[in-house]
């Protein structure tokens, strides 16, 4: 696979123990501080009741075994059980305490992060893939509510056992605590060594799963044209590199911690075997009780269960820090309203909208200095309807693109009744400025969910605005009306059907201009007429703007720009446009020409 594919994903710089990653993450545990506090106070009490079990039992032994006093073993075993008893019920309430923190965690980042994702202006996506998106809001936030639900809490009950013991071990025997503590600089190294690998070996892993998660995306939605064009021997052969590529990951990351682990053991080993030995000495000469021994034994038995699972929430931590790392970055993508002049908020009411429309000097480009606008200036009068003409990539789409403020221009001025749109707040310039794109999104759901997006309207109010525009054909045809389900992406419905929900849309949300790009290509002759006669309603006494190739489409329009290369070439009315015999003269011809042909 060439490498140099992916150079455009988001490979992680810096430390992955950044202090405002582990910031952010704890303002979100802060919102949930009473349960916080409560599974900490309950990890206390286990802790001391944890340390309670090898001292009664090194108790037992010298003062019940030893001395033959069955009644002391009687109440130890006892006060043991009860213990262990005591400690289990906490375990469980302090489990599911825990999980229900983590479970809150994931909800707040995932809403917050969704929340965040609508507010991207659209160039965020022409260059993030889906599957990278999806990624973020799913396996990653998972990594972080697992973090919380089986990792923070749990590590801090380990480090107050680990203290614990390191405190009962010097009341019980400050030599044999020395000996045990000399080994811990060996852990330390070993997991200094480890974690620089793992690290890194982890972060791999999620860039290289959300690749894969990119790339699924991506053939799953274009599964017609890979399969009209034979192409699944050699997606598959790619998708087996990209899937190959993170295995290798997984195993490199897998190696680390299957030697980690023993790595481990064998110091606990080490420790046990040179507390054996030295109190065995101690023992055999008097110096040492054989309670405290078994009893401190047990102690460095019980010392290394925390370790070892400090050592396995590790992967844990490091998957959440780069999952971390991840969100927040994507959290930091500036939104649309970071794209606007300060000082924004200036609404536009409908009811004083009055439609007129300049573009003043515009240049702009979707990346760098490549300009697909250049110097345009225009101007549309209240209740006018103008056509946008030219060839394709002449810059007719990127217009409706930059004056619905879905892309920001960067030269010039677009006014909307004397006021600059990037000083218009967004949601109030989308209100009167609706768009009828070629290319109609549609959702999974109903005819009606997809007609109204879900708003709560009666089915009067949607049936009466489809018979003013004389669309109830297409209702008519429908198996179940209004109540039809559609598939996603509408694959079960035509083209003219599709285009018919989409100025259904439009009509409800009742924009002042609206701007119709290519509404009636690729449709049949009966559907393309219905559709004709909606859009002259829908026009009647608004500011619309018609983004057509073919010109019969535009005839009765005031007004007619035309386009090449980004610039405005010609402007006037059809008649005044053929008379002048420049380019607009030129594609007329040729439509017309096409037309012969087509009826021939």
């Amino acid at each position: 696979m060439d490498k140099e594919e992916f150079l455009s994903e988001d490979i992680l710089t810096g430390k992955i123990y950044d202090r405002t990653v582990i910031k952010k993450l704890l303002s979100y545990v802060l919102r949930y501080k009473a349960s916080g506090l409560l599974s900490i106070f309950m990890v206390l009490i286990t802790t001391v009741l944890f340390l309670l079990g090898p001292y009664l039992f090194g108790y037992a032994i010298d003062h019940g075994i030893n001395k033959g006093d069955k009644a002391l073993i009687y109440r130890t075993a006892l006060a043991i059980l009860g213990i262990e008893t005591l400690r289990l019920i906490l375990v469980v309430v302090q489990s599911y305490n825990i999980q229900a923190i983590g479970q809150k965690v994931m909800l707040d980042v995932r809403m917050e992060l969704f929340s965040h994702v609508q507010s991207l202006p659209v160039s965020f996506f022409d260059k993030n893939p889906v599957g990278r998106v999806v990624t973020r809001l799913t396996n990653d936030i998972a990594a972080i509510g697992e973090l919380f639900s089986a990792g923070v809490i749990v590590v801090i009950g380990d480090i107050f056992i680990i203290i614990g013991i390191f405190v009962a071990m010097v009341m019980l025997n400050w030599k044999l605590a020395i000996i045990t503590i000399s080994v811990f600089p060996i852990i330390v190294v070993i997991a200094l060594w480890f974690g620089k690998h793992m690290k890194n070996s982890f972060r791999e892993i999620r860039r290289k799963l959300a690749r894969i998660n990119a790339y699924l995306n991506e053939n799953i939605t274009g599964m017609k044209v890979i399969q009209l064009f034979n192409r699944e021997k050699k997606n598959y052969s790619k998708f087996d590199e990209i899937n190959d590529d993170y295995l290798k990951e997984q195993v490199k990351y897998i190696r680390y911690f299957a030697v980690f682990q023993p790595a481990i053991n064998l110091v606990s080993a080490l420790a046990i075997g040179l507390v054996l030995w030295y109190g065995a000495v101690r023992y055999m000469h008097g110096f040492l009780t054989l309670g405290v021994l078994v009893a401190f034994l047990a102690y460095i038995h019980d010392l290394f269960d925390p370790i070892r699972d400090i050592v396995e929430k590790y992967n844990i931590f490091q998957g959440a820090m780069a999952s971390s790392e991840r969100v927040f970055g994507l959290m930091k993508e500036p939104s649309e309203v970071d794209y606007i002049i300060p000082n924004p908020g200036k609404e536009l009411s409908r009811r004083d909208f009055k439609g007129e429309i300049e573009f003043q000097n515009i240049w702009f480009a979707y990346n760098g200095s490549d300009y697909v606008l250049r110097d345009i200036s225009f101007h549309i009068g209240p209740g006018q309807s103008v056509a946008l003409v030219g060839v394709t990539g002449s810059g007719k789409t990127s217009i409706a693109s930059v004056l619905t403020r879905l892309y920001e221009i960067q030269k010039g001025a677009i006014l909307l009744d004397q006021i600059d749109i990037r000083k218009i707040e967004k949601v109030g310039l989308r209100y009167v400025v609706g768009l009828v794109s070629q290319d109609v999104f549609l959702f999974s759901g109903t005819l009606r969910d997809n007609i109204t997006l879900f708003n709560p309207l009666s089915d009067s109010k949607i049936l009466g605005t489809i018979e003013s525009l004389g669309l109830m054909p297409f209702i008519d045809r429908m198996p179940k009306g209004l109540d039809m389900e559609v598939a996603e992406r509408g694959a079960n419905l035509s083209v003219g059907e599709r285009q018919f929900i989409s100025l259904s849309r439009i009509i409800l949300y009742d924009p002042q201009v609206i701007i119709l790009d290519e509404a009636t290509s690729s449709m049949d002759p009966i559907s393309e007429v219905l559709i004709q006669h909606a859009i002259q309603k829908v026009t009647q006494g608004r500011t619309s703007i018609f983004i057509a190739h073919r010109l019969s489409t535009i005839l009765h329009c005031d007004k007619i720009i035309v386009l090449s290369k980004g610039e405005k070439v010609e402007e006037g009315s059809h008649e005044e446009l053929l008379r002048l015999g420049g380019l607009y003269s030129q594609l007329y011809k040729v439509y017309m020409k096409e037309e012969l042909i087509g009826h021939a």
